[in-house]
């Protein structure tokens, strides 16, 4: 019954294949001037593919694809069984369509009622990484199968089979055999024993899934099922294979790049590999144009270096097993292009990816997008008045939650800048309270950030993980009054013939009244000039500028981001492990120790040599100076002034505030959670 069955369906099969030969006879006709013309020698198009990665400064930064081709002679006959018993072991018998391979493969996939095999020959593979390999439609296929037929009446098989082993992808970056064998083996294609030539055969079918670096015990399951068919096929006999498995592998430690492009590289590579697939980035001999500025990165790589270096061995805890990380991210505010992003010290040792990721938490970083929320939602401005004290807030069903300022130190009644300013929690957390958690994560989407924000009372000290390219496009929002430009990456692609694939064009979209951010601004100014990130000034940057330092719980995490009218950088310091920084008296490091000398000494680089530009000021808003402890217009009594940039409409002559603030009732409805309090100590070093 069974058997009547099978004939059945290769009798259909024949038929179809026969109805389908005409079709493809006829489609012929009709797309015979769209096929490539095929050259007199596959080696012109074996070289002549690679995509090529270039810096926004012209320079070329990374090529994929690029191949070191051998003769058939120069690799190893094992190698060649071994791809041909596992990829088309009807090779040498067919013309490019292998009808019996096919009808095996529909057979296997009904039978296992999944797609486990394919029909594809060596031929039809070679014609769709070569000239196909982007498009996903049906008339990919037709092109690939006659293009495939044109092949094999134009070549001869092993010219075919060198082509194949010259260009298929095997994973690690490594393009063509001779590429692979030095990759995972350190040796030349040639020399490749039984084990190796049918680990590397098994490779291109999966080169990420079975990879031998990052699955072994995958890879080594594929290489014993090429073993295997090398065996059923009657290449090797089964002592052969036995001995092949008891033979040491030789797997070398794997090649990585210490080139301080390679954190921006392969962000690339793998977002273009997620939008437009792996075969088109690696394969498509594209021409890609990003926005990386590589005298930025190299002056980010060399000041992290050094900063981090003089951290270890004059200031912090020695016998630490763990090295101190950093992160560096900066954007162009005029269009939002990334003009560099390291994600750790040396790509060599670590290839995490620190800019981007966002499992750190800002700490007072984020207080910024507080602020912003309760003078966009509240009505609040700079001489806002808020009570620096001591305050519990209930939580239901737990203990009241305090947030506490660093050294327990209060101010009293404050105007909201100068709580920026000297970085009070007290003052932050009222501010969320009154506004509640959800106001400020919805302040925080319009700033750009997308990560997931705690709705809880400790978002106020910036206890939910982002991460620094999310952080300087926040702060690029400010720096712009109100403009958020997204970032990217990418200007520009080209395919190998010149034509534009994908041009980037930016457009700002204006998130934030002009007239509500520069007084956020003019505060953040007073941070860097006055305030916990003023050893900035002290360490020689003049360039008019804004930003805050971070620092998180038990000094896990030091932040400082701070922009310029040209440019908006964040830097991250700290351990990947979340053991807390401490130094050698025992103190906590600060954003304003850890993290603002690597902004200092970097954006005074990336600036040298021009002029300094201010912000502009909008139309509607003025400065004024007012009492710090009232708010109003200072009189006799005033012990201490300050300017503020507020409203020419304000009259700050009447109270902006009652004199005695109560914190309202919990509403019963509303749920709170909170975390243990993160302190920061932003301190100005000895210098």
């Amino acid at each position: 019954m069974f058997r009547r069955i099978l004939e059945k369906t290769i009798f259909v099969l024949y038929t179809l294949m026969l109805g389908f030969i005409c079709l493809a006879a006829g489609v012929y006709w009709n797309l015979r001037d769209d096929l490539p013309q095929l050259p007199d020698s596959l080696d012109k198009i074996n070289l002549s593919l690679p995509t090529e990665i270039y810096s926004a400064d012209g320079e070329i930064i990374k090529v994929l694809g690029q191949r070191h081709p051998v003769n058939l002679e120069n690799i190893s006959p094992l190698f060649l069984k071994a791809i041909i018993a596992v990829e088309d072991a009807r090779f040498y018998e067919h013309s490019g369509l292998d009808h019996i391979g096919l009808a095996r493969a529909l057979y296997v996939n009904i039978q296992r009622r999944a797609v486990v095999q394919g029909g594809s020959t060596l031929t039809q593979q070679l014609a769709k990484n070569l000239f196909f390999s982007f498009e996903r439609d049906w008339v990919r296929k037709v092109k690939e199968l006659l293009v495939a037929l044109q092949m094999e009446t134009t070549f001869t098989k092993d010219e075919i089979l060198e082509a194949y082993a010259n260009q298929v992808y095997f994973g690690s970056g490594a393009y063509g055999v001779e590429e692979a064998a030095q990759e995972y083996f350190g040796k030349r294609a040639q020399d490749l024993n039984l084990l190796q030539a049918a680990m590397l055969a098994g490779l291109p079918n999966s080169p990420n899934n079975a990879n031998p670096f990052i699955n072994p015990e995958r890879a080594m399951r594929r290489t014993q099922a090429v073993l295997a068919r090398m065996e059923r096929e009657g290449y090797i006999s089964r002592e052969d294979r036995e001995r092949a498995l008891q033979t040491e592998l030789g797997l070398v430690a794997p090649r990585i790049e210490s080139n301080p492009n390679q954190y921006f590289v392969r962000f690339v590579i793998d977002k273009l590999a997620d939008d437009y697939g792996k075969e088109f980035v690696h394969y498509g001999g594209l021409k890609i144009y990003t926005t990386l500025d590589t005298r930025y990165q190299q002056l980010a790589h060399r000041v992290v270096d050094t900063h981090l270096k003089h951290l270890e061995k004059r200031e912090l805890k020695a016998g630490l097993d763990e090295s101190l990380q950093a992160a560096l991210v900066t954007l162009d505010n005029r269009t939002g292009a990334i003009r560099a992003l390291l994600g750790g010290r040396r790509y060599s040792e670590s290839q995490f990816n620190r800019a981007v990721s966002n499992n750190r938490m800002p700490g007072s970083a984020f207080k910024p997008i507080v602020y912003m929320a309760a003078m966009e939602k509240l009505g609040y401005h700079p001489a806002t008045v808020v009570d620096d004290a001591p305050t519990q807030f209930p939580i239901p069903g737990g203990e009241p939650w305090e947030p506490s300022n660093f050294g327990d130190k209060y101010m009293g009644p404050v105007i909201l800048k100068k709580a920026l300013m000297n970085s009070l929690n007290a003052v932050s957390a009222k501010l969320v309270y009154n506004l509640t958690p959800r106001r400020v994560i919805q302040t925080a989407r319009q700033f750009g950030i997308t990560s997931p924000l705690g709705d809880n009372l400790s978002l106020a000290l910036g206890t939910s993980g982002v991460s620094p390219l999310e952080m300087a496009a926040a702060y690029s929002v400010i720096a712009n009054q109100g403009i958020l430009n997204e970032p990217y990456f990418v200007q520009r692609i080209e395919d190998f013939r010149g034509n534009v694939l994908y041009q980037h064009f930016f457009h700002g979209v204006q998130r934030f009244s002009s007239k509500t951010v520069y007084p956020l601004l003019n505060m953040m100014q007073g941070v860097m000039d006055e305030g916990t990130g003023r050893v900035v000034r002290r360490l020689g940057f003049h360039h008019p500028a804004g930003g805050k330092t971070g620092t998180t719980n038990d000094y896990k995490d030091a932040w400082f981001i701070g922009f310029t009218r040209e440019y908006a950088s964040a830097v991250w310091v700290g351990y990947d492990n979340n053991q807390p920084v401490i130094d050698k008296n025992g103190r906590g490091l600060t954003g304003s120790r850890g993290a603002a000398p690597i902004w200092a000494y970097y954006m005074e680089k990336v600036l040298e040599g021009k002029s300094p530009v201010n912000f502009p000021r909008p139309e509607g808003i003025h400065f004024q100076k007012v009492d710090t402890r009232s708010g109003y217009l200072p009189d006799l009594m005033t012990m201490e002034t300050m300017e503020v940039a507020v409203r020419e409409d304000l009259n700050l002559e009447k109270p902006v505030l009652p004199e005695t603030e109560v914190i309202p009732p919990l509403p019963p409805d509303r749920e709170v959670t909170t975390v243990p309090t993160p302190r920061e100590d932003d301190a100005l070093p000895k210098l």
